[in-house]
């Protein structure tokens, strides 16, 4: 995908609900190879477009599993009236969500709206723009803007966000319902998956939005 002209590769994240069926976050698009191998995996069950910029594939993936619910962030019906849908994410999971997923909106950036997302058994913690980490690009121009965010092979949060963030009490209350999850693995929709330690490494990427007290998760 590319954000302002500038190529960002965009991962989706399949997650396994007790019932045996699969949660899709931030669809990426779909070709038959990928629907086929999705579908080896077990039924399709929850579409999720965890923020008000992650949507652009989720009609396809409607179509290819026109059963699958669709759950979107706060806003995103305005954004998009042609979506169908079911319901809206926010600071508490719906029932047909709740046995595999928590979640809490990041409040204070109504722009984006995104929704975190804790999968308990795992203990992992999804998010989609919060935190980037990416250490590879053949783009120049996305190399030069990560750079200059200070987001270039590391966790960071980009101006963007930061930017985006009108309140920040209110996005260091969500933030602290977040660390009190247990989790320790980080997965983000741009960027390299952080498999162990995540909790200390994610504090120091968000000590903008937490503010004093921040070490105490480090």
């Amino acid at each position: 995908m590319a954000v302002a002209g500038m190529p960002l590769a965009l991962r989706m994240t399949v997650i396994r609900h007790p019932d045996g069926s699969l949660i899709l976050h931030s669809p990426v698009e779909i070709d038959d190879d990928l629907a086929a191998d999705i579908s080896a995996l077990g039924p399709v069950s929850l579409l999720l477009a965890p923020n008000r910029f992650h949507h652009l594939f989720l009609l396809g993936a409607g179509r290819r599993w026109p059963g699958a619910q669709t759950w979107v962030a706060p806003g995103l019906a305005r954004k998009r009236p042609d979506l169908l849908f079911d319901g809206v994410l926010g600071d508490e999971a719906p029932p047909e969500l709740a046995p595999a997923l928590e979640t809490v909106l990041f409040a204070g950036a109504p722009v984006a709206s995104e929704v975190l997302c804790l999968h308990r058994s795992s203990r992992t913690l999804i998010v989609a723009d919060l935190v980037f980490n990416i250490h590879r690009s053949e783009s120049l121009l996305s190399r030069l803007y990560l750079r200059a965010n200070g987001a270039w092979k590391r966790v960071a949060q980009t101006a963007v966000i930061k930017l985006a963030t009108r309140d920040r009490a209110a996005a260091r209350s969500s933030l602290e319902r977040v660390f009190a999850w247990d989790f320790d693995r980080l997965i983000m929709a741009h960027g390299d998956v952080v498999d162990r330690g995540a909790k200390p490494v994610l504090a120091r990427a968000l000590d903008w939005d937490l503010g004093p007290g921040v070490s105490r998760w480090r």
